[in-house]
């Protein structure tokens, strides 16, 4: 689950480059939360500068298991969010959630992207470029396609900044 602007930047100095955009926050909550079993939970998985950025602030999200990614083995963590040494090691602390997300930040992405249990990219891309110093790599280059099924699809503005919400794999 990402948002990147039209040069793929995603962060700058920790924190999103550009104004809110609430029908993307929106879509962020519902399809992390969303579960087809009310007894089970999603997982979301980030890394310690996803964990301290602006938009998370240290605070555990809502109805989903957090899980965050660090080589710090001391990074203390409020109760209820699980702390793993890599994204293999977090993919197994999601153990029985319904569906697992990363959510941030790039090395966590890049590692997703790479790894075989990848089943789908929920895409934000932000029809504008932003200042940014942290970048994903080109999906489009790397082979990314365009689920035209997906009934979640959308376009929007918020903040005067146009947006196109989808979803997508790599070939």
């Amino acid at each position: 689950m990402v948002a990147a602007d039209q040069g793929w930047g995603i962060g700058r100095a920790g924190a999103i480059p550009w104004p809110k955009l609430r029908g993307d926050m929106q879509h962020f909550k519902r399809v992390t939360s969303a579960t087809s079993d009310p007894a089970r939970q999603n997982a979301v998985i980030m890394g310690r500068k996803t964990w301290d950025s602006a938009e998370v602030a240290g605070k555990a999200l809502p109805r989903r298991l957090n899980i965050v990614v660090s080589r710090s083995a001391d990074l203390v963590l409020p109760d209820g969010v699980v702390l793993a040494g890599s994204l293999d090691q977090a993919l197994g602390a999601a153990g029985t959630a319904e569906t697992t997300f990363v959510v941030g930040g790039a090395v966590l992405y890049r590692e997703a992207f790479d790894h075989p249990e990848l089943r789908w990219i929920y895409l934000t891309r932000v029809l504008a470029r932003f200042e940014c110093d942290t970048h994903l790599p080109d999906l489009d280059a790397r082979g990314y396609a365009r689920d035209e099924t997906w009934q979640g699809a959308c376009s929007a503005e918020d903040n005067g900044v146009a947006y196109r919400i989808e979803r997508g794999r790599l070939r």
